[in-house]
């Protein structure tokens, strides 16, 4: 099984220089490295010829443009699986690689969790806070860096179930999909391209029409997305990636309006399941009454 990493670079050289070292200690090596880039190209001088820099131009292609840019090169590797890694991220074991190589013979999809690096003496918003368990901090207690879906039992609760509203429900509000490390399959990937052009009109693992500015919902919006077409999704704490806390150096994304985006694209997709049921109900009524039409003309002529 061959396995291409995505590494979605948003000026943090300095960081992924790292996550590239701790990746080259894995147990299972990647087939391709991915590093995309907008704005500031890649220095390609001294890499391996299977890390590969994509390089978005001058210009900030948004979250959703660059990370889209690995979808072609990655198809035509040949490989897989695809894994995404934030740039700000690197693997908390050695067998990072073989967790998602063993998982993905059972998933379509696979969402991994994040453990956050402490915060010290930064002034801006500190990026993990978004998903450390706020109740700490207003408690005025020490912030528990565990990832939140772990924390607030959001990934317990989705290996408990296999209702699909009850799973829906679980992306919405405990975010299953929320940030940027995840795998997904050759088979898995070409499925949810078909379902994006049947349903929006162009074939992109994240949405850059919707989501082109700010960030943070395009991560839920493809979970979501991901559910409506039909992929089979496993959410599990392992494998772990660790997160360095750092300070936001692109602003936050505005929440409130990130979630009518999200409540919005549910409540579009939902309505359009129901309009497929209900058409797939009449066709069936429709047969039905057709073979039985069929049948009674027979048994006259008998």
């Amino acid at each position: 099984m061959k396995i291409s990493l995505a590494i979605p670079n948003h000026n943090q050289f300095d960081m992924i220089q790292n996550t590239i070292e701790r990746l080259g200690t894995q147990t299972l090596q990647y087939s391709h490295l991915f590093i995309m880039s907008d704005a500031t190209p890649v220095d390609t001088q001294g890499l391996p010829e299977n890390i590969i820099p994509i390089n978005n131009g001058e210009i900030n292609s948004g979250r959703c443009g660059n990370r889209n840019s690995v979808i072609k090169p990655f198809l035509e590797s040949g490989d897989d699986i695809l894994v995404f890694i934030d740039g700000d991220c690197y693997p908390k074991s050695d067998l990072f690689i073989d967790e998602y190589a063993a998982l993905a013979t059972k998933y379509d999809l696979i969402f991994c969790m994040r453990e956050h690096t402490p915060i010290d003496n930064i002034k801006k918003p500190a990026s993990d806070l978004l998903t450390a368990n706020m109740d700490q901090l207003w408690e005025h207690r020490p912030i528990d860096y565990t990832d939140l879906r772990v924390a607030s039992g959001a990934v317990e609760a989705w290996n408990d179930t296999n209702d699909f509203a009850e799973r829906v429900d679980l992306m919405l509000t405990g975010m299953i999909g929320w940030s940027c490390n995840f795998g997904i399959t050759r088979k898995g990937l070409l499925k949810y391209l078909s379902f994006m052009q049947r349903t929006y009109g162009y074939s992109e693992l994240f949405d850059s029409k919707a989501f082109r500015h700010g960030w943070g919902y395009e991560d839920v919006a493809m979970g979501i997305d991901a559910m409506y077409a039909g992929l089979n999704i496993g959410v599990t704490e392992n494998p772990i990636v660790c997160h360095r806390s750092h300070e936001r150096s692109d602003g936050l994304f505005d929440h409130v309006k990130g979630r009518h985006m999200i409540m919005d694209r549910y409540r579009e997709l939902q309505a359009r399941l129901e309009r497929w049921h209900h058409l797939r109900e009449r066709i069936f009524t429709i047969a039905i009454a057709g073979i039985a039409l069929v049948a009674e003309a027979f048994l006259l002529q008998m």
